[in-house]
């Protein structure tokens, strides 16, 4: 056997090899953009047995968020926040079996006049029928006004508009205008 049939062998080795890494590749490319995940088998296998599959995924926006909330609200605590959003979970979700939560993430934040909300994501699951299903809730936290009259500041006596939380006059960060309160408004399945 001379160079030329070893030759011929290791470039029918190394073209092999090549397209198994692109076909690997194709692969993967395909089941994370289906499935979400790069492996394809184990996504068939979490189709089958959802008990086994990862917490479903959320859109965590904490990090981009959280300026613009301090800038309204300077001692806003997202812990806090995020144990109350836990805590009002297992209160809507009681009867659920083997309740977890997997995660909850600040997701949006809309800054009205009268009413400020932050939407929270939460990954959880629970037994249900026999099986562990996994669901993804929002839930509103809201930051309300009551009624829709201004409240006038603590420090130097100026009008503040429904929902300014710092005086335009002298700049007094106003804590609780009027009563208001953080609750959450809604809790919807995604």
């Amino acid at each position: 056997m001379g160079w030329s049939f070893w030759g011929g062998f290791l470039a029918v080795a190394l073209i092999l090899t090549v397209a198994g890494v692109l076909l690997r590749n194709r692969i993967r490319a395909f089941s994370r953009r289906i499935f979400g995940r790069p492996d394809l088998l184990g996504a068939l296998e979490a189709l089958e047995n959802p008990a086994q599959a990862a917490p479903r995924s959320l859109n965590g926006m904490d990090r981009l968020l959280l300026p613009q909330i301090l800038r309204d609200f300077p001692d806003f605590d997202l812990r806090q926040a995020k144990e109350a959003a836990k805590a009002y979970l297992r209160e809507n979700l009681a009867g659920k079996e083997e309740l977890r939560i997997h995660n909850v993430v600040l997701s949006q934040y809309f800054p009205a006049l009268v009413e400020k909300t932050m939407v929270f994501q939460a990954a959880v699951s629970f037994r249900e029928g026999g099986a562990t299903v996994q669901k993804r809730y929002d839930l509103s936290y809201a930051y309300r006004l009551p009624g829709g009259a201004g409240a006038n500041c603590p420090n130097c006596g100026g009008v503040l508009a429904p929902g300014q939380l710092q005086c335009a006059y002298c700049g007094t960060w106003v804590a609780n205008p009027m009563g208001a309160v953080w609750s959450f408004t809604r809790m919807e399945e995604t």
